[in-house]
């Protein structure tokens, strides 16, 4: 009878000593090559299109209008809403708020020095800045300065901190500015050009919903 042959062991392969650092570099290679792409932003929506001069400098050349539309809020203790009809002329401007917030009928004047709130049968509210009478009334303020800017798609202000995207037809999608993050959208045309019909703000205390629904100019404006 023949014997069965005998099982050998394989040679052990002899490898090349590997550094602490050369193993480190190549399970993070190793990883890198497993992990799935991230989507890179194009960069040329953070550009100004060559039309957004022509447009900045028409939408800042209208100081004066009648809007109306709906603002709502929402933070962690509560939310609310309410219907606007908002006068600017220059840089004064006239709100009359119905239903907000639970608190009836509003009436809101103001200039860059100061503002007052009017309700019926109540003693008027005055404050240097509409920020600051925001938030003595509701224990936090709304940007009520910038909205005059946002309304017409606009960043409030010129700092080079400011973070701003363009969509496809050379408007502004999204801005970054004083702790606030926005969504514009739903431009509409008119008389005097492309202007928002949807504003959508966040901060760290609070989130609101501008919808602009109807804009009309004084005939003296230029069309």
């Amino acid at each position: 009878m023949s014997s069965l042959p005998t099982s050998t062991n394989p040679a052990p392969i002899n490898w090349p000593p590997v550094s602490a650092r050369g193993f480190i570099a190549l399970l993070l290679l190793l990883i890198g090559a497993c992990a799935p792409l991230q989507k890179q932003p194009d960069p040329a929506i953070y550009r100004p299109p060559p039309t957004w001069p022509a447009h900045q400098t028409a939408m800042q050349a209208i100081d004066s209008w009648q809007l109306k539309g709906k603002l709502a809020y929402h933070n962690e203790e509560n939310s609310g809403s309410a219907w606007f009809d908002w006068t600017q002329h220059d840089d004064n401007f006239t709100i009359y708020l119905s239903g907000p917030f639970g608190v009836g009928t509003v009436q809101i004047n103001g200039n860059a020095q100061a503002i007052t709130l009017s309700q019926p049968g109540k003693a008027d509210i005055s404050a240097h800045s509409a920020s600051i009478l925001t938030q003595r009334l509701f224990g936090w303020q709304l940007p009520v300065e910038q909205m005059r800017a946002w309304a017409r798609g606009l960043p409030a202000s010129s700092s080079a901190r400011v973070i701003k995207t363009f969509n496809e037809k050379g408007l502004l999608n999204t801005l970054q500015e004083d702790g606030w993050q926005l969504n514009i959208s739903r431009y509409q045309n008119g008389p005097r050009g492309q202007l928002p019909g949807k504003i959508k703000g966040r901060s760290d205390k609070l989130t609101f919903t501008l919808l602009l629904k109807d804009w009309s100019f004084p005939e003296s404006n230029p069309q």
